[in-house]
């Protein structure tokens, strides 16, 4: 097979060109950051202006938990019967692992960049320099998952989309002795020099990651660091490695340190999570630079409703000769009894705040609109109930949830291609034994331990594999969510087949079941309170226990009766405050939660 040829120069001033092409979206999210930041958060990001509604924040805690709330739950199958018991341990420990390396806290920050612009994890074999950075904990060889910034990463920018992409490239920073006691890079490794933390991106825009440190000037790192550039062609399945320059940017001037073929899944190393397609571009948009116009909107006029409030004053008007009758207003106690000679001289006049109303109304307006446009946020994070009953509130709930479905659908696509990366390197570690402990089935304390060795995995392919995520299990469910799912097993399905089950000899254990209603809502004593014990004798007609006392009934009635009472809601409370304000009459009832129809005069 030909070797092709690789024109260094040309491509780190394509890499170069894609870094400044890049300078306006890095600059638009560092603004993003700083205002769900807020002022009172760093002092870099600290203004004058102050932020009473943080919507933006407001937006990714409900929206971003949605999306990601814990680790996933990976489901490996394979249509070979001999390997099923195989793929059925390697899940067991692949779920393990999953937990163990908190894969959730990676998803988590890289659904939360999405929101912002674009997600991007890495998924690939950790190499000694990365491994010497003390934040990651991970050891070299071994697979890793990781975030990377948009700050630091390129792309080809003349693709229309990443699939079509000649190049993608990030930056990242390690130690320098690490780099140069390495024999994976050349030769030309001794001849690298500490390159400093930089503020600033090349193009001169601030960088995200120095938002959250002080305006000080540079400050010196507690050992040597170096900038280093990793290229994937994914036409060639090759990686390079460069230095970088003076600016910053890769340097072509020097020959790549380090070139290897790619080793690791079809995918590539990058793995991207975009939640909002442009036409025509490669480069997604994040649901919040729709909304940020209307966040700075709703501040900017609650600023000037709280200053117009600053500004109102209550003063006490004394005409000329009615000194003496004013000094005594201005000096008396509350519910003091005055002698005024001249009570009509003697005025309190309230100043300020005349077109308080209106500005009011408007900001109630922008935070509303925000909601709806961020799809009923208040619903979606269970704020306030939204409508008149239960009932209506519920299929309000459905129909909000909607709103993120096609988040959450590419959400769970992007974490099952992160899995299957992952599980294609477990799965082709020459050197790897997966060890997991399985129950077995109707003996729930019986276990016995599992191993999987590379001998064992060699017997099948990846590729035969079918690997999926689970999507509910990133959602977060709490114990009375989960007690909740458990009655509505038990009562739906166990006892209504209680007979079939009965005939096949499946029991129904009332003691684990309350154990575990116990353990749901924290309270352990109950678990003392129920013990087991010999079920006691039937009573039969005429012997001990039967016939004393007065049985049931043979015909018993129930009347059940339901009365629907409309509550109050948030946005019948604001309709009502803002009709009061602009002076209309509606004929609500706000003791009611009525939601008022707007005419007729005040």
């Amino acid at each position: 097979m030909k070797r092709f040829t690789l024109d260094v120069p040309r491509l780190c001033r394509a890499m170069q060109r894609s870094r400044k092409e890049l300078e306006y979206p890095c600059s638009m999210r560092a603004q993003l950051v700083r205002l769900f930041a807020g002022p009172r958060w760093s002092e870099e990001v600290s203004q004058d202006k102050r932020e009473f509604v943080n919507l933006i924040a407001l937006y990714v805690s409900i929206v971003g938990r949605s999306l990601i709330a814990k680790n996933p739950r990976v489901m490996l199958s394979t249509f070979d019967r001999a390997l099923k018991p195989m793929v059925s341990a390697m899940q067991t420990w692949a779920n393990q692992q999953i937990k163990r390396m908190k894969l959730a806290n990676t998803l988590q920050r890289v659904v939360t960049d999405a929101l912002f612009s674009v997600g991007i994890c890495k998924v690939s074999l950790t190499t000694p320099a990365e491994a010497a950075t003390a934040s990651w904990g991970q050891g070299a060889g071994l697979p890793h998952a990781g975030l990377i910034d948009l700050d630091d990463w390129g792309y080809d920018s003349n693709a229309r989309s990443f699939e079509e992409c000649g190049f993608l490239f990030h930056r990242y920073r390690v130690p320098l002795d690490a780099v140069r006691d390495s024999d994976l890079y050349s030769k030309d490794r001794k001849n690298l020099t500490p390159t400093d933390r930089r503020r600033h991106n090349e193009t001169g825009g601030d960088r995200t990651s120095a938002l959250g440190t002080s305006g000080y000037g540079d400050v010196e790192e507690w050992q040597d660091m170096v900038d280093l550039w990793e290229v994937y062609l994914p036409r060639h399945r090759t990686v390079l490695t460069l230095a970088s320059d003076d600016g910053g940017l890769p340097d072509g001037d020097q020959d790549p340190l380090r070139e290897q073929a790619w080793v690791g899944p079809e995918a590539g190393p990058y793995h991207l999570l975009a939640l909002g397609i442009v036409p025509g571009n490669a480069l997604p948009k994040g649901p919040l630079q729709d909304l940020v116009d209307l966040h700075e909107a709703a501040n900017r006029t609650f600023r000037k409703a709280v200053r117009m409030v600053d500004r109102v004053k209550e003063n006490t008007f004394v005409q000329g000769g009615a000194l003496e009758d004013g000094s005594r207003v201005m000096e008396c106690d509350d519910g003091d009894v005055l002698r005024v000679d001249r009570p009509e001289a003697v005025q309190t006049r309230v100043t300020g705040g005349q077109a308080l109303q209106p500005v009011f109304v408007m900001a109630t307006q922008f935070r509303d609109l925000f909601s709806y446009f961020a799809g009923n946020l208040e619903m979606m994070g269970g704020l306030s109930p939204q409508s008149k009953t239960a009932t209506q509130d519920r299929l309000l709930n459905e129909n909000a949830s909607r709103t993120v479905t096609d988040l959450q659908a590419r959400t769970v696509d992007f974490t099952s291609e992160v899995v299957e990366a992952l599980c294609w390197y477990w799965y082709n570690d020459p050197f790897l034994v997966q060890r997991s402990r399985h129950s077995l089935p109707g003996l729930p304390n019986v276990e016995i331990a599992r191993a999987v060795t590379p001998a064992m995995r060699q017997r099948g392919r990846f590729e035969d594999l079918e690997i999926q995520v689970d999507p509910y299990s990133l959602q977060h469910s709490t114990p009375q969510e989960r007690m909740q799912a458990l009655n509505q097993v038990v009562q739906q399905i166990v006892i209504p087949m209680m007979q079939l089950l009965m005939q096949q000899g499946i029991a129904f254990d009332i003691h684990a079941w309350l154990r575990k209603i116990g353990q749901y809502m924290d309270m352990p004593d109950l678990a003392e309170i129920v013990t087991i014990q010999e079920p006691p004798a039937p009573a039969t007609a005429g012997g001990p226990g039967g016939g004393g006392g007065p049985g049931m009934p043979a015909q018993t009635e129930r009347r059940y009766v339901r009365e629907s009472l409309p509550g109050r809601t948030r946005q019948g409370d604001d309709r009502n405050l803002v009709n009061a304000m602009l002076g209309v009459n509606t004929g609500g009832d706000p003791r009611r939660g009525r939601q008022p129809q707007l005419g007729g005069a005040a």
